[in-house]
């Protein structure tokens, strides 16, 4: 199970002495998708599986095992659900002392309601949550609501093989999709579930593409759990990580998880990734990426402006062949074409990390500090951190009505990072050559975006061979969360249209701007065949470099 991710240590330390039980403030949240509540679609659907985070909820000691009927209590755990003069019992079906699992009552009220748990007599103060009819949740294979979905390739009745990049599926098979969320159950929730549809209306899209559904509802196995049945689209893209979700209602969408498809089913490949193979294979890769970004802040403005930052992205890591499907937000791109999108508490825009982005097989490599990169301008050093992990360090920056002296570093030319090798990694020098950027040339007309219609970009001028990638996202400042998504274009295409199902999750922009940050990039980077470099200690070691343009944005 998934380990709180909210900070709550003054609070925990508060009621250590009384051991009442403590909800983390906005610590309920979909067992599968972990989407945060202040999300459109971080509400808790009626008969779904909901995960409770906190302190002092349950035992220590290991969950007691389920039988049918379920009860109400569990380990000495139980969970209410209140709203006005309405009390209703939800089913924990996995307790602890920092999460408590359980089903939210198929006859739950609708809307706003508090939630109280209670453990050994003492019982929480309440959090509030949203019960909706249906907000569906993808499982992940690493438990974390990204990555590798949990889905099983249909072969034959006996052979259910779970999809991973090893274990593809080809165009036209049918898949076994696990999440929950598709609302109130066709029997009682405490009983073994009667499979059949449910009502909710579902849509599956596989890399952008709508698959036909054949059966959305119960999975036989579980009271809570849900699986919907799905026809890979013969025009599917091929992939390893081709991104997933599903709609509901047509409104609400789920997390994004990624599954493999290739042609024959055979494991799968990334032509225009040239870090998927390494990566895949636990081969030890170094990566160290220029960027520079330009965005145009005019929203909200009395005055526009413009501010202009350089940054160094470097990580060296090996990836264990022990996890079955491994994933980093970093390594594992979507097929072009195709967009994928990422959730998360904090402020994804501002360096907080994508929680589950690197998986428990990742073991980053010591390559010394600090790095020197070299360019036009002279030589600027790199630190690394202690812990050798992947990191990011602004370079340089500038922005109109500066008094300061510009910083930028990343002009175009020629440049190269040395490094002077540590105990992992030896000495190595890479070089690559920045280019100019491309021009955005629909820009100034990108300024509100109807996350329901998506959006179109256009531009002229990106560098020959190398790939267009649309990004941005939202921050949400009252709810400290935040989403954020990432497109491939075509290679050679100078228009790309961003699907509404993609922007389906950025949190709709506050009428006080103060309280929201949005913005869309636009840029290239060369990632089929980038420049490489040797050195001991290393199977690959790649240098990417590329300019992206931005412009503060409000989403509807």
């Amino acid at each position: 199970m998934r380990i709180a991710f909210l900070s709550f240590t003054l609070a925990a330390a508060a009621v250590t002495a009384s051991a009442q039980p403590l909800i983390s403030h906005r610590g309920i949240l979909n067992a599968a998708s972990f989407m945060h509540p202040g999300l459109p679609a971080g509400s808790i659907a009626r008969g779904s599986l909901f995960s409770i985070f906190g302190a002092l909820l349950g035992p220590s000691s290991a969950s007691p095992s389920l039988s049918f009927p379920l009860a109400t209590t569990l380990g000495g755990v139980s969970v209410k659900v209140t709203q006005g003069a309405t009390t209703v019992a939800a089913i924990p079906v996995f307790v602890s002392a920092g999460q408590v699992n359980a089903i939210m009552p198929s006859t739950a009220p609708l809307g706003v309601v508090s939630v109280y748990v209670t453990y050994n007599s003492l019982t929480s103060p309440p959090e509030t949550v949203i019960v909706t009819t249906d907000s569906f949740g993808i499982f992940s294979i690493d438990s974390s609501g990204i990555g590798p979905g949990v889905m099983q390739n249909f072969v034959s009745a006996s052979q259910l093989p779970i999809n991973t990049p090893s274990v593809a599926a080809k165009p036209g098979q049918t898949i076994i999709l696990y999440g929950t969320g598709l609302g109130a159950g066709l029997n009682p929730d405490n009983q073994p579930p009667e499979s059949g549809d449910l009502p909710t209306q579902v849509e599956l899209f596989v890399g952008g593409q709508l698959a036909t559904v054949a059966y959305s509802g119960r999975s036989s196995c579980c009271s809570g759990l849900d699986q919907v049945n799905f026809t890979v689209p013969a025009s599917a893209p091929l992939g390893c990580w081709v991104p997933l979700q599903v709609r509901t209602s047509g409104i609400t969408v789920s997390n994004t998880v990624t599954m493999g498809i290739s042609s024959s089913g055979s494991p799968c490949s990334d032509s225009a990734n040239a870090l998927s193979a390494p990566f895949l294979a636990g081969k030890k890769i170094g990566l160290i990426g220029l960027l520079r970004s330009d965005i145009m802040e005019d929203v909200g403005l009395k005055t526009a402006g413009e501010v202009t930052t350089d940054a160094s992205m470097v990580t060296f890591q090996q990836e264990s062949p022990i996890p079955p499907a491994p994933f980093s937000a970093v390594l594992s791109l979507p097929p072009t074409g195709t967009c994928t999108a990422y959730t998360a508490p904090g402020d994804l825009l501002d360096g907080d990390s994508v929680p589950g982005s690197d998986d428990a097989g990742v073991n980053f490599l010591n390559a010394g500090t600090p790095l020197t990169i070299s360019g036009p301008t002279g030589q600027l050093p790199s630190a690394r951190p202690t812990n050798n992990a992947r990191n990011y360090q602004p370079l340089g920056f500038t922005y109109t009505g500066s008094l300061l002296n510009s910083t930028l570093f990343l002009n175009p030319g020629a440049f190269t990072v040395a490094g002077p090798g540590g105990a992992n990694v030896g000495a190595f020098k890479a070089a690559v050559n920045l280019p100019a950027g491309l021009t955005w040339t629909n820009q100034a007309q990108t300024e509100i975006i109807v996350r329901s219609q998506g959006f179109t970009v256009n531009w002229t001028g990106a560098p020959a061979g190398q790939s267009v990638i649309i990004f941005g996202g939202g921050v949400d400042f009252p709810t400290n969360s935040s989403a954020v998504f990432a497109c491939i274009a075509p290679a050679g295409s100078s228009s790309f249209t961003v699907p509404p199902q993609i922007l389906a999750n950025m949190p709709p922009t506050w009428d006080n701007l103060l309280r929201s940050k949005d913005a869309i990039y636009v840029g290239a980077l060369e990632t089929t065949k980038p420049a490489t470099f040797a050195a001991s200690g290393l199977d690959i070691g790649a240098l990417v470099g590329g300019t992206f343009v931005g412009k503060t944005v409000i989403f509807q």
